[in-house]
């Protein structure tokens, strides 16, 4: 009986040491991601009709409650031009009788986003190419400029500065480089919750992991 009794014990303390070891072998360690590309205003009208394609530039530290879920901490940033040209043109061509030669306009849009987010993968912790979904609450600074020129002097500005929160949502893939080095690339839909119409854009985005 005596031997019996040993024999289970070393056999439970076996298990539990083998599963404790499959743990920390699926676990994933923290990781830092670095990241960038274009955005693409979508809403209000006047932001996806007037504003360049801009730049995303984020970055993340994400740790793992669990192997296949992850919890994100984000900063972003994303600058927009405003497209002069294009709105001098819709004025001329809505009153064609008035002469808008010498006039033009130039400006800007810059969102600062700070965002915390959960991302489930979609894919088991041992395969190589890494699926996931995620979904984000963010806070953002938006601040946008404009000016009135007239043969290229600034005789007006104007400056803007609001706090709103907004979601985030969008789905990507993590795959290896190198040994210590990891490409993720994903896709992301930004809401921001402005005034009378919230503010949308696109971003698509590529970089490492570290």
């Amino acid at each position: 009986m005596k031997h019996l009794l040993v024999l289970t014990l070393i056999l439970t303390l076996g298990l539990s040491t083998l599963s404790y070891a499959q743990f920390e072998q699926l676990s994933r360690q923290p990781q830092i991601e670095v990241f960038g590309g274009i955005a693409i205003p979508l809403s209000p009208e006047d932001f996806s009709d007037y504003y360049k394609l801009g730049y995303s530039i984020n970055g993340q530290y994400v740790i793992f409650p669990s192997p296949r879920l992850g919890v994100s901490f984000t900063v972003a940033f994303e600058p927009f031009t405003f497209d002069g040209d294009k709105f001098m043109e819709d004025i001329q061509a809505e009153d064609p009788l008035t002469d808008y030669s010498g006039f033009g306009v130039d400006g800007t849009a810059r969102i600062l986003e700070l965002g915390i987010g959960v991302r489930p993968y979609l894919t088991s912790p041992e395969a190589t190419t890494q699926f996931f979904l995620f979904g984000m609450g963010t806070y953002n600074v938006l601040k946008t400029e404009a000016s009135l020129t007239y043969n290229d002097k600034e005789f007006f500005s104007i400056e803007d500065k609001e706090n709103k929160f907004g979601i985030a949502g969008g789905a990507g893939f993590e795959m290896p480089m190198t040994e210590s080095l990891n490409l993720i690339i994903q896709g992301v839909f930004r809401l921001i919750f402005t005034e009378d119409e919230s503010t949308s854009f696109l971003g698509v985005t590529a970089g490492a992991v570290f």
